[in-house]
């Protein structure tokens, strides 16, 4: 939740801190009819905001439109800064003002604030409307207010101070606006494959641009050092500032603006409220222990009733005829070695999901709060480490989709990285996209190699990755969902045949041979991460037309028998021997 904290917090210092110094600069010279375009402006650019980011959201080249609308921000800062130049007592000009019409003012002010609002509103429909997951939500609407309030606070302070200083915090300010402008243009106009040597330019501002690690915390300067050079002219020329004597009114305001921001800092302050299910009966605990102690295969339970979607366990030889459920639901399971990952989906006003450890007794540990709808888990096989990736966007592989997939340490619930900080290989040299999606991954019995499909650009690859190296290597294309078998010689995939959404067909790749071939006895397409049985059949959940069911289906690899069922009512199998 940090990264939505900043990445919000940083946008609405963008958006807010430019209105908030060209008010107090506005009251610090008369210019009245500017500051009433501005107020204006703040009132428009509430349903522009919506509008906008409706538009950002269908966009085909959104990284175009916000090369655009940096390039125009930055005009707009220039003419302000000539503007306030004209307007110094000290500049020759002095007597010389820049005449701008009402319309064009509100115009301006406006388009500064919705560059940045638009994907805080995108991102707030995708938590609050896609996901409907309230602490990604109240985090953008928290720190939103949090950036409104400080650029309030921040103008109140300003305009107290005589004209020579406002002067001064206006021009530090706009001199750090335009160069965080013009960093955002660049970064994006390469992105956009708008410059020369695109590719270089992007990485190289890839730390300075809107997500970068320096780009984030520039914002912070647009707060800080206005006030810093204030506070350093004040001390060298001893300008005495006395502040007016406040009214109860004023005092009113100024507490309820202290009470606001402390409000805003508590709710944007990642929580947890994942409750842990209470323990089984002692007689369910021992059936649990039962099955367990014998090869055996987890799952969830699909049938409808009280029991859906509850982590259930069955006989790996008779899965059919006995079926125990834990108390946790889940909405995906991994397993391996006496621990394992519940992804849990809390569903209400807004849904909240959380990855819970498990333990070899299937009860539950620490949790882990997920910033997405769960969608792909597994756990190595020496119980070491999991992945867990999330939807943060979109609800399956065939629409556009965002994804976040993570290695955790399943030993306390550390989280190892995010995929996508990994370095990315294809053909020998660097493969780099703003656009990638991680997901499916899959260990290796080695501790440090895994398998997932990277997506980019609207292309699917097969990736190798190595954790000790934190990289990742391109090895085939049109692949998705691997999923190694227990000897680590085969990865069984789903692979695009035909350019239909239904064209994804399920085959295996020797990794000695490299050879590939197809899974003669299943042709239909299959949108799961398959689990080995054994050596020579896989296991996946299918669901059934109109309704919620699944059922885990089972086909041989080297064989045209059709598949079968292999456990009713069930899906996410994970076996256990």
């Amino acid at each position: 939740m940090s990264n939505l904290f900043l990445g919000t917090f940083s946008q609405g210092l963008q958006a807010f801190m430019p209105i908030a110094a060209a008010l107090a600069w506005c009251d610090a010279y008369g210019v009245g009819s500017l500051s009433s375009a501005i107020r204006r402006a703040l009132v428009l650019s509430i349903p522009a905001s919506f509008l906008a980011a409706w538009l950002f959201r269908v966009s085909a080249r959104q990284p175009l439109d916000e090369a655009l609308l940096a390039l125009a921000a930055l005009i707009v800062i220039v003419l302000f800064d000539r503007m306030s130049a004209e307007s110094d007592p000290r500049a020759r000009s002095a007597s010389r003002r820049t005449t701008i019409t009402f319309w064009t003012a509100a115009g301006c002010a406006c388009l500064i604030v919705v560059r940045q609002t638009m994907v805080i509103v995108a991102t707030l429909g995708t938590a609050a409307v896609e996901l409907r997951s309230f602490d990604p939500t109240a985090t953008i609407l928290a720190t939103a207010s949090l950036t409104g309030l400080i650029a309030w606070l921040w103008s109140r302070l300003v305009r107290r101070l005589p004209a020579a200083l406002v002067q001064s915090a206006t021009r530090t300010f706009l001199a750090l606006f335009f160069i965080q402008g013009l960093m955002y243009a660049l970064h994006k106009s390469a992105e956009a494959r708008l410059l020369p040597w695109s590719e270089a330019v992007h990485a190289a501002t890839e730390p300075y641009g809107p997500d970068g690690l320096y780009g984030l915390h520039f914002s912070d300067l647009l707060v800080l050092a206005p006030l810093i050079v204030v506070a350093r002219l004040w001390m060298r020329n001893r300008v005495s500032v006395v502040p007016a004597r406040r009214s109860p009114a004023a005092r009113h305001r100024a507490a309820m603006g202290a009470a606001t921001l402390a409000f805003c800092m508590l709710m944007s302050v990642q929580h947890s409220d994942a409750r842990l299910p209470q323990a089984e009966p002692g007689a369910r605990a021992a059936d649990l222990a039962r099955l367990a102690s014998r090869p055996h295969v987890l799952f969830r339970h699909t049938a409808t009733g009280p029991d859906f979607g509850k982590l259930a366990i069955a006989p790996l030889d008779t899965p059919d005829r006995e079926r125990q459920f834990a108390a946790l639901t889940c909405e995906r399971l991994s397993f391996a070695n006496g621990r394992g990952l519940c992804l849990h989906l809390q569903r209400g006003v807004f849904n909240t999901y959380t990855a819970f450890l498990l333990d070899n007794r299937l009860a539950a540990g620490a949790s882990i709060k997920l910033q997405g709808l769960p969608s792909r888990t597994r756990t190595a096989a020496d119980g070491r480490v999991g992945a867990v990736t999330v939807f943060v966007t979109g609800d399956n592989y065939a629409t556009d989709f965002s994804t976040r997939t993570t290695i955790i340490d399943l030993a306390g619930g550390d989280q190892i990285g995010d995929l996508e900080e990994f370095s990315v290989w294809r053909g020998g040299q660097r493969f780099r996209a703003e656009d990638f999606n991680f997901w499916g991954v899959t260990f290796a019995n080695d501790g440090n190699t895994f398998y997932a499909a990277l997506r980019s650009a609207g292309s699917t690859y097969l990736v190798r990755g190595e954790l000790a190296l934190r990289r990742l290597t391109v090895m085939r294309e049109n692949v998705e969902c691997p999923s190694l078998s227990p000897d680590n010689r085969l990865l069984a995939y789903k692979k695009r045949v035909g350019p239909s959404p239904d064209s994804w067909r399920l085959h295996v790749l020797d990794l000695k041979t490299n050879v590939e071939r197809p899974i003669a006895g299943e042709t239909r397409a299959v949108d799961d991460q398959v689990e080995w049985l054994d050596a020579g059949h896989l296991l996946y959940g299918v669901r059934r037309r109109t309704t919620s069911i699944s059922d885990v289906w089972m086909v041989a690899i080297d064989e045209a028998q059709p598949s079968r069922v292999f456990i009713a009512e069930a899906e996410s199998p994970i076996v256990v021997r």
